[in-house]
């Protein structure tokens, strides 16, 4: 099991940065792998979403899972080649300032998991990384979030 910890400062309120980061409508910055995101339908309280990454020349498309839990709070859940992951995304207020935390577990599922995870883990940990720095440098353009 990998575990990745991030967190950003803002200067804005919390359904501005809510509602950046959680926006399905692929109207504005989708991602630097991330190419494309739509909603296909519910599970539950789950909202399904199928995206499209293009990860060193190959392009790939997902089924994830979204839980929105306004207005601080929401957990994507991506499963790719036999290893589930949970990006939990988390608002809070430090004082003067907004941030967003967030706390990413992988964990291979069987042997096929396992042997993805030797292989590929450290390059889809950066790949996640580099994707959440991008978007958080695109919402302060975006928006003109200083922090």
């Amino acid at each position: 099991m990998t575990y990745i910890e991030l967190e950003f400062e803002y200067d804005s309120s919390m359904q501005t940065v809510f509602d950046w980061w959680t926006d399905l409508s692929s109207k504005g910055y989708v991602g630097k792998s991330l190419k494309s995101i739509e909603p296909v339908g519910k599970e539950g309280e789950k909202v399904l979403v199928r995206t499209k990454w293009v990860v060193m020349g190959f392009t790939m498309h997902l089924n994830e899972k979204l839980t929105l839990d306004p207005p601080n709070h929401w957990v994507w859940e991506p499963h790719i080649m036999g290893i589930d992951i949970i990006d939990d995304f988390r608002l809070e207020h430090k004082g003067e300032k907004l941030v967003l935390h967030i706390h990413s577990e992988s964990k291979p599922r069987g042997m096929k998991g396992r042997l993805a995870s030797l292989m590929l883990g450290w390059l889809l940990d950066r790949m996640m990384v580099n994707e959440w720095v991008s978007a958080d440098q695109a919402l302060r353009k975006e928006t003109d979030v200083i922090s």
